[in-house]
């Protein structure tokens, strides 16, 4: 076996908080992520082209400002973004920007250079890491005066080969950390996952979990993160289907995260964690 395997280091999860959440659902979302032990929150800017009734509004900072415990992200698709407005708002007043806020660009190369540089000419936003597509960016950070680390995006896109990308991404980083989006249903059963996945129009747009992400039973996932890690990921930013029972949605992605780390290409995986008490399945009654 490539002793490269045997070195490469576990990936970690983090998740997008749905566009479509009220500010609410939004702050208990990072709550319990942070609880979880993920490994960040992250919001994307704009959101995906679809209704969202009840979301958080424009200004992502007030739900950001809430991921106390836990590192916050915003994943901004340079492409769609209005710079204009980002500095009429969030970009121009960097007092409301969390601490430790990590940026992720996604677009086409001079989108993703004009963005860079306005975020450049800000150090005051203390971007503790700007995280950019392969071929984007130069230096060891944003700006010429900023000190923020770089590293590489793989953002969604529903014709991508994912593993493709996440191997070529992880030779361009050169020992940089390696950042991919992915879409996520997991369930009991891999129907029960597909009548997730099926049901969301997220996933239309972002990409099908069994193509573009960890799609399955639990130990299915962790199969798929495992492989990822292996192949260079470091993080998996994850996008969740939009459900009733989101808590046990996230308490999966910790599992998952969990069992990703413990395998090894090849070797047989993990045995799942018992599930909650009195979650899912049938009874027997006496």
């Amino acid at each position: 076996m490539d002793s490269s395997l045997d070195e490469a280091q576990p990936a970690q999860l983090s998740v997008v908080i749905d566009g479509r959440l009220d500010a609410g659902r939004a702050r208990q979302v990072a709550t319990l992520a942070s609880r979880l032990g993920l490994a960040g929150v992250w919001l994307r800017r704009p959101w995906w082209r679809l209704a969202a009734p009840g979301g958080m509004g424009a200004d992502p900072l007030p739900a950001l400002g809430s991921c106390a415990g836990i590192r916050p992200g915003l994943v901004v698709d340079a492409d769609a973004a209005d710079p204009d407005e980002a500095e009429a708002g969030w970009l121009g007043r960097p007092v409301a920007v969390p601490a430790g806020l990590r940026i992720a660009l996604t677009g086409t190369p001079a989108t993703v250079a004009r963005w860079q540089e306005l975020i450049g000419r800000r150090p005051d936003l203390a971007v503790s890491q700007l995280v950019l597509p392969p071929g984007c960016g130069t230096g060891s950070g944003p700006g010429s005066g900023s000190t923020a680390p770089l590293a590489v995006f793989v953002p969604c896109a529903p014709g991508r080969d994912l593993a493709a990308e996440v191997s070529a991404a992880a030779r361009a980083a050169a020992g940089r950390p390696v950042l991919a989006e992915v879409t996520v249903s997991v369930g009991r059963t891999a129907a029960e996952a597909r009548a997730r996945a099926d049901a969301d129009e997220l996933f239309k747009l972002a990409g099908h979990p069994a193509q573009q992400g960890l799609f399955g039973t639990l130990e299915e996932c962790q199969a798929t993160a495992a492989r990822l890690g292996h192949a260079g990921v470091t993080e998996l930013v994850c996008y969740l289907p939009l459900a009733s029972d989101l808590p046990d949605v996230l308490a999966q992605v910790r599992s998952i995260a969990i069992g990703a780390g413990v395998l090894r290409p090849g070797e047989p995986p993990s045995a799942a964690p018992p599930p909650p008490p009195g979650w899912g399945g049938r009874r027997i009654t006496a």
